[in-house]
């Protein structure tokens, strides 16, 4: 089944939908529902309109045929920077005027630019189930979000904000504290103005972790003053390679060095340069990030995941993870648990 539509605006879009699907949508205040008609499936569309030039997207639904989505149009009113969230199914498709195609699977996100005129297609294997988070910003907006005073935005995101007229699309993954806001948003307690006041929180919660992955993904500059050797960049990738196999355990900085061969005082500066941090900086990164997805298997406890990333006491473990993520390993595990409502039996995973 195909479904073209014309992004012109909402109440177009609405319309088009009830003529060639024969949905229906509901209207609850700033909320529509558009349910998804029994020949393509179960399931429904939610649109939330937060505030001028910010919407959000909620997907959820299951079809039982193949759908093509087909946008022959965009206006100038309805343009938009659009970061989308896949959290469950396969969806592909293409835009004209970009030459690759797009492919989307479960934990992967992307940063879109769809400017005036642009037109795409999107398509939804039969028989699967969909789950998508998506944030239309006017990019008006948007600029307002990432305008810095005299600081440089980084690479990927001015290209986006320089492709007025070509579509640009950026690929990217959910991490630990993005897969929290997403869930939060699906299960929503709220109701009314605070509904939309709590759903708002967690989408500027969403664009602020998105817009830290684009610095934290930026390459250090290297000092034109001292840069460094290609042999030496490959000694301390070596380096790198050695705490993390190492991570439970590492080895001090002099005896880290003496193993690739390169003095002390040269890799810490390499590290710098090359990662952006401190040797240990760096490790304790990868310690964090390697118990968030050890908290998120569900498969052992806070104490064994303190110990397996070199924590030989709770209390320290859970000060650090509070620190990279804002809440302690228990409160992150019950939270993370959410998202598996209803998919999976209870988690093995208990207190100790």
């Amino acid at each position: 089944m195909k479904f073209s539509f014309t992004l012109a605006g909402f109440h177009e879009l609405l319309a088009a939908f009830q003529q060639q699907t024969g949905g229906n949508y509901q209207l609850y205040g700033c909320e529509t529902q558009l349910a998804l008609p029994e020949p393509f499936g179960q399931g429904s569309l939610r649109i939330v309109s937060l505030r001028d030039g910010l919407t959000l997207f909620i997907s959820e639904y299951f079809l039982e045929e193949h759908l093509i989505l087909n946008c022959v149009n965009t206006t100038l009113e309805r343009s938009q920077i659009i970061l989308k969230f896949f959290l469950s199914g396969r969806v592909s498709g293409s835009v004209e005027g970009f030459k690759d195609e797009l492919l989307a699977l479960p934990g992967s996100c992307s940063l879109i630019r769809w400017p005036e005129g642009a037109a795409g297609t999107v398509e939804f294997a039969r028989k699967s189930q969909i789950c998508t988070i998506e944030l239309g910003i006017a990019p008006a907006l948007f600029r307002t979000m990432v305008d810095e005073p005299d600081t440089p935005h980084p690479v990927e995101l001015q290209r986006l904000l320089d492709t007025a007229q070509t579509p640009d699309w950026q690929w990217g993954q959910s991490n630990p504290l993005m897969a929290i806001a997403l869930q939060q948003i699906l299960h929503c307690p709220y109701q009314g103005a605070t509904r939309r006041l709590y759903l708002e929180s967690k989408v500027l919660e969403l664009i602020t972790l998105h817009l830290e992955q684009f610095k934290a993904n930026q390459p250090p500059k290297l000092q034109p003053s001292q840069p460094l050797k290609p042999e030496d960049i490959s000694l301390i990738y070596q380096a790198r390679d050695i705490l993390l196999r190492q991570m439970d355990n590492p080895p001090s900085l002099l005896a880290l060095a003496r193993q690739v061969g390169i003095n002390d005082h040269k890799l810490k500066r390499g590290f710098r340069q090359v990662f952006g941090t401190t040797v240990f900086g760096y490790l304790h990164d990868c310690r964090m990030e390697r118990a968030a997805q050890l908290l998120q298997a569900n498969q052992t406890t806070v104490t064994s995941v303190a110990q397996t990333v070199g924590f030989a006491h709770r209390g320290c473990f859970a000060a650090a993870f509070k620190r990279k993520y804002g809440m302690n390993p228990s409160d992150y595990l019950a939270a993370y648990r959410k998202q598996y409502w209803d998919l999976q039996p209870p988690s093995s995973a208990k207190e100790q």
